[in-house]
């Protein structure tokens, strides 16, 4: 074994042979440190990747739900559009119904008006007929009450103050 040991060679033949395994070590370790570095950068790029998808996923997810609730919604609201329209086209056509009826009641209230006023100008007419004839029936009534007691004067007179009465009335009637 002595000689296997002397057969080989003695570290100060190698005066190399540190310098190299220095070298060789911190080469590895600079190896070690820029792949431990690329993983990470590439471990933090795949990070940032699928925060990134994880984001956007949860954006198009929501997107998606608000488009089903928007369809909803629209769905809703066109059913009560139609709806209102089938109102509004009811009451246009109620309201076309009631004009052509206001229409017809206005002409009829016209006509009222009309025979309310010619009743009223016959009630009138008939009135000053009735106190025409109350005037002359009352004149004639004392002429005769004054003819019954043997006074014509008095009955003369009394017939002088209706005499306008009794003509009024005898046009009045015809």
């Amino acid at each position: 074994m002595t000689d296997v040991l002397l057969a080989e060679r003695s570290p100060a033949e190698f005066p190399d042979a540190p310098v190299r395994i220095e070298r060789n070590s911190r080469h590895r370790r600079r190896r070690w440190a820029v792949l431990v570095t690329c993983i990470a950068l590439v471990g933090v790029a795949v990070g940032s990747l699928l925060f990134d998808a994880t984001q956007a996923n949860h954006r198009y997810d929501r997107a998606r739900h608000l488009l089903r609730v928007t369809r909803g919604t629209t769905v809703v609201v066109a059913r009560d559009l139609a709806a209102a329209r089938i109102d509004l086209h009811l009451v246009t056509q109620q309201v076309g119904t009631d004009s052509n009826a206001l229409t017809q009641d206005t002409s009829q209230l016209e006509g009222a008006r009309s025979a309310l006023s010619a009743a009223q100008a016959h009630v009138f007419e008939q009135a000053s007929l009735l106190n025409a004839l109350h005037g002359c029936l009352a004149g004639v009534e004392q002429a005769l009450n004054a003819l019954a007691v043997g006074n014509q004067s008095k009955a003369a007179d009394a017939l002088k103050w209706v005499a306008t009465p009794c003509s009024t009335a005898v046009k009045a009637s015809g």
